[in-house]
């Protein structure tokens, strides 16, 4: 094989790579979808793992500690979801905080597989120190 003809191959294969790496790319509408988003077009994402974002509802917060069980409701612009998330108890600056689960639907409940909590004093603006 001539030293040009594998260069011509290699540049193929290299664009091939960057051309499926894009359609895969554009195949990925969003990180999350908004709880909203998700319950009104509930058919285009069934029996799909998604990653589902919304506030997480404080006066729905109920842990089960003997099973290691959380339930508790996200909500986006005013639709609600039941979750059900297996697993450790988040620290209490969870509620009422931005969440991100990621699960799919089951039976009516969002079944959680992983729990991402944006915890609010992370995202605080800082404190203006002039004085008045």
């Amino acid at each position: 094989m001539t030293k040009k003809l594998r260069l011509q191959i290699g540049t193929l294969v290299v664009l091939a790579a960057l051309v499926y790496i894009v359609l895969q790319g554009s195949n990925l509408s969003s990180y999350f979808i908004p709880v909203n988003q998700y319950r009104h077009q509930y058919s285009k994402y069934a029996n799909q793992i998604v990653r589902v974002q919304g506030t997480l509802l404080s006066s729905s917060v109920k842990f089960n500690a003997a099973h290691s069980t959380l339930r508790f409701t996200l909500e986006s612009k005013g639709v609600s979801m039941p979750i059900l998330y297996q697993g450790p108890m988040p620290n209490e600056q969870f509620k009422n905080a931005s969440a991100i689960v990621q699960g799919r639907l089951v039976n009516g409940v969002f079944d959680a597989k992983k729990l991402m909590v944006q915890c609010p004093d992370h995202y605080a603006a800082a404190k203006s120190s002039t004085n008045g």
